[in-house]
């Protein structure tokens, strides 16, 4: 990425990621504004009582604009010859272009400095956030949450990364940038906290990984996701195998001990290192990403009621069916055969192409 891209992309990261920053900013600026608009009505009001209501409201009004502004067209209310309204303008002249010149500053810094340019894209990654359906969240950009995010870019899955460290996620999307050519929506926060988990669109989801830094967290953060989506499926990092039943009273839907199961991959390549060879090369065939997909079969399906053979996947692509899964009883048939027939509770497991994923999704709803 050339140094101007990357530039440039640092600063749209920065943007979304100093919500607090830009709120402030903005702050100031509407304060300003408000007190500016506050002795404008005073000077109007003012002016109005003063003059024993001579002269209507928008007559005060524009006589309180060109005090304010100095622009000194003429006065439309004479003040000479009257003390009462000579102090009443003299406070006003003092009040307004200090105040006057607080807002413009503001202004200008809001503008120059890019917090107007920084809100506006928070505002579109926002609407960009809320606009995903059914996607996956990955809270924690972690040693783990990192592949758990590339393996959902690989296997071209929607996906919101929830992120407390501004720097870890500027220099991940710029590594993603370069690898995918994209980058990750995110929200910067704590996702322990149910406002957090909202504005990432838990609610739409249909799968969070919480991969925080220890099992403490990851147990709050799963008790806050399953009390604000009791469908969507919750899998969290754990470090302590004695805290899984803990996990699952929590509303964890599984549980991952990385140690453990770094343990047991180290120990099957030491023993059968030709087989865990062979799956590795299976994932990938010549730069072309396969993996194990499951398929749900639409309950409008035309296949419904056909078998396997009938089906005739593997007539417009080279998916493998591995097993299928039965929704109501729960049961798997591994290596079905070709006279198996499909039904509407039907789950397809098949080793595939992820190019290939939509083609078979259109088999599935009678599309070709």
């Amino acid at each position: 990425m050339k140094r101007s891209k990357r530039k440039e992309l640092q600063n749209r990261l920065r943007a979304i990621s100093a919500p607090e920053h830009d709120k402030h900013a903005l702050t100031r600026l509407l304060r300003a504004a408000g007190v500016l608009f506050g002795i404008f009505v005073a000077g109007t009001v003012g002016y109005y009582f003063l003059c024993d209501q001579q002269y209507d409201l928008l007559t005060c009004a524009y006589m309180t604009l060109i005090t304010l502004t100095s622009i000194g067209f003429g006065e439309t209310i004479p003040i000479a010859g009257h003390p009462d309204r000579v102090v009443f303008t003299i406070i006003l002249v003092i009040l307004g272009l200090g105040v006057m010149l607080y807002f413009v500053s503001q202004l200008t810094a809001f503008v120059v400095d890019g917090d107007l340019r920084d809100m506006i894209f928070l505002r579109k990654m926002k609407r960009h956030i809320d606009q995903i359906n059914n996607h996956f969240i990955v809270a924690g950009l972690g040693s783990t949450g990192y592949h758990v995010i590339k393996e959902m870019l690989r296997s071209e899955r929607p996906c919101i990364l929830i992120e407390q460290d501004m720097d870890i996620v500027i220099q991940f999307n710029q590594q993603v940038s370069d690898e995918f050519g994209t980058e990750i929506p995110y929200v910067v926060g704590d996702a322990t906290d149910d406002d957090t988990l909202i504005e990432a669109g838990i609610d739409r989801a249909v799968g969070i990984v919480f991969a925080l830094g220890n099992d403490r967290d990851n147990l709050f953060a799963t008790l806050s996701a399953r009390g604000l989506n009791d469908r969507i499926r919750i899998i969290t990092r754990g470090e302590n195998p004695s805290s899984e039943e803990k996990f699952k009273r929590a509303g964890a839907t599984s549980v991952i001990f990385t140690d453990a199961l770094s343990g047991l991959r180290m120990a099957t390549e030491v023993m059968r290192p030709e087989v865990t060879g062979f799956l590795d090369l299976m994932m990938r065939d010549h730069g072309e990403i396969r993996r194990v997909e499951e398929l749900d079969i639409p309950p409008d399906s035309p296949l419904i009621g056909r078998t396997i053979r009938e089906a005739n996947l593997r007539r417009h692509t080279d998916a493998l069916i591995v097993a299928t899964h039965d929704r109501i009883t729960d049961d798997y048939t591994w290596n079905p055969g070709p006279d198996q027939k499909l039904d509407k509770n039907t789950k397809l497991i098949l080793l595939v192409l992820v190019k290939d994923i939509p083609k078979i999704e259109a088999l599935l709803r009678g599309r070709k």
